[in-house]
């Protein structure tokens, strides 16, 4: 494994890091995009791509705001040069993403209803983590959840969401997308779910994104103070609430398509799904790398795949392909 130690004195673990701020235009791929957008009419897959992608606009928005509110903790320039750029790309995707739900629900998918359902209220929580929130505090390791939240709340004098638990939130999600976004980049069933090439091509242009910044949110939280317990918490919390808000909206979106009752449609979409790396251990094992108590995301060396894709996507370079991908991963 190759350790991430930051040094001493620093507060980020790879001062050079490249992150770049793209200003991208997929408007005319979202014009011509279709409702069959998956490989082998796999209904499942097509819910499971629009639902995530009504997830970013508002998560990215709370990503931006919990890292801008702990920027006056980072006093290293070059983490300061990195969070502007995490910012930078991360409004980028919130405004794509939401060019792309808004073409999605034209077509018929959910995005746009959970966008509504991804919408924060006066106290940083969604619909989403109000329903979340009502399963995991009743019993378990999270029941005292609420009350403990409320207590800190009382600490800070006021009645808005806990700054720290939010970047907490974020690190731990940061990871997540991290780890989706090296999937794609390298796993072959995975790109092989699109029919549609252009609209790949946006998702691997998050994916490289998503890479480059993955550890930015982090450093930020360490830099900021953020304990151990927080951290791990925010993770099964996070970890939790996906999986819930992901299933009843696909579920929904999948039961309510046509095309699941068409040509046996949804059994050979179930059917698919056995070979979906995001189900897979390989996702799960780079998942329970959070847990570790010496934990930092750039322990995993994505640079030379990031500068791979990076060739393609910005300099027409050819596509790698997913074996040529995986023996560019180092760990």
């Amino acid at each position: 494994m190759v350790l991430a130690l930051v040094p001493e004195g620093r507060q980020t673990a790879e001062a050079d890091r490249t992150i770049i701020v793209r200003r991208v235009d997929f408007s005319e791929m979202l014009a011509r995009l279709d409702r069959n957008f998956t490989a082998e009419g796999d209904v499942i897959s097509a819910h499971v791509l629009a639902v995530l992608s009504g997830l970013f606009p508002d998560g990215e928005e709370m990503f931006i705001e919990a890292v801008k509110h702990h920027r006056d903790f980072v006093t290293d320039e070059d983490l300061k040069r990195q969070v502007n750029a995490f910012i930078g790309q991360e409004v980028i995707h919130g405004r794509q993403h939401r060019d792309l739900n808004a073409r999605l629900a034209e077509l018929g998918y959910r995005s746009k209803i959970v966008e509504h359902f991804m919408q924060f209220d006066e106290e940083g929580l969604t619909p989403g983590m109000h329903a979340v929130l009502q399963v995991l505090t009743k019993v378990g390791p999270f029941r005292k959840l609420l009350s403990e939240m409320e207590e800190r709340r009382a600490e800070r004098g006021d009645e808005g969401p806990d700054p720290m638990f939010e970047l907490a939130l974020t690190a731990a999600l940061e990871h997540y997308t991290a780890s989706m976004a090296e999937l794609l980049l390298t796993e072959a069933d995975l790109q092989g779910l699109f029919a549609d090439q252009d609209l790949f091509r946006m998702w691997a242009w998050h994916a490289i994104e998503e890479s480059e910044h993955r550890a930015v949110a982090f450093d930020v939280f360490k830099a900021a103070g953020g304990d151990e317990e927080m951290r791990l918490r925010a993770m099964k919390i996070a970890g939790w609430a996906l999986v819930f808000i992901t299933s009843w909206h696909v579920t929904i979106g999948v039961l309510t398509d046509r095309r699941s009752w068409r040509n046996f449609g949804l059994p050979r979409s179930l059917w698919r799904q056995r070979r979906n790396p995001l189900i897979g251990r390989k996702f799960r094992r780079r998942l329970a790398d959070y847990y570790r108590a010496d934990f930092h995301p750039l322990q995993r060396d994505t640079s030379a795949l990031e500068q791979r894709w990076r060739a393609w996507f910005d300099d027409e370079a050819p596509r790698p392909t997913p074996a040529e991908s995986l023996a560019l991963l180092k760990f």
